[in-house]
């Protein structure tokens, strides 16, 4: 017999949904150290026990929370589809090439995650889908030279997400994470240079006209 999920574990699982129909990520460690603190705030607001705070979570209040945390992101348009959305930012093709390969090491450093296999699937299925829009915008159109360099035109809101993806793969990196049958004298210095690439496109997206 299932053992009856608590309070907390159901919305857990309503906060990781709502996220996810936003198009992102969130580990329920994450998740639930939110949870916690929305009902420490609901119950200080309220003036009630942290009990009672409970029944203000309700699952407008989740998507609420999550349109939220997705609002922070609002750079990305989480939701859209990148590969319609107007391009309105220019990025080199040798530096998308770098940014596909840094994906790809971004996949095997998160598939390195054990103790929540929800997490890992959901976040190697977007650094996938990411790498997926950019090779087809890649290959969508034909390149063009600026001063002897090709280009081609992208969202600025992928160029943002890209950032985000590659970054937080350094930042794992930095924290001891060796990727998925990665040898670790692989990673010497691939922070540095998956920063390198981040703040490129970030200032290409800013850029953008």
């Amino acid at each position: 017999m299932t053992p009856r999920r608590t309070w907390r574990e159901e919305r857990i699982d309503a906060l990781i949904a709502a996220v996810s129909d936003l198009g992102m990520s969130m580990s329920k460690a994450a998740a639930g150290e939110l949870i916690d603190e929305r009902v420490k705030f609901v119950a200080s607001q309220m003036r009630v026990s942290t009990t009672a705070a409970r029944a203000y979570l309700t699952d407008e209040a989740i998507k609420g929370l999550a349109q939220s945390i997705a609002f922070s992101f609002v750079e990305e348009t989480p939701g859209a589809d990148l590969f319609s959305a107007p391009r309105d930012a220019a990025i080199p093709v040798r530096l998308a090439g770098r940014v596909s390969a840094g994906l790809a090491e971004a996949v095997r450093i998160r598939l390195a995650e054990r103790e929540d296999l929800q997490h890992t699937r959901e976040a190697v299925a977007q650094l996938a889908h990411a790498q997926g829009v950019l090779g087809l915008i890649v290959s969508d159109q034909i390149a063009e030279d600026i001063e002897g360099e090709p280009w081609v035109r992208a969202p600025r809101a992928l160029l943002h997400r890209l950032a985000r993806y590659v970054e937080a793969a350094a930042g794992l990196v930095d924290e001891g994470v060796v990727g998925y049958a990665v040898d670790p004298a692989e990673t010497r210095g691939l922070p540095e240079a998956l920063r390198r690439d981040a703040g490129l496109l970030r200032t290409l997206a800013d850029n953008a006209h």
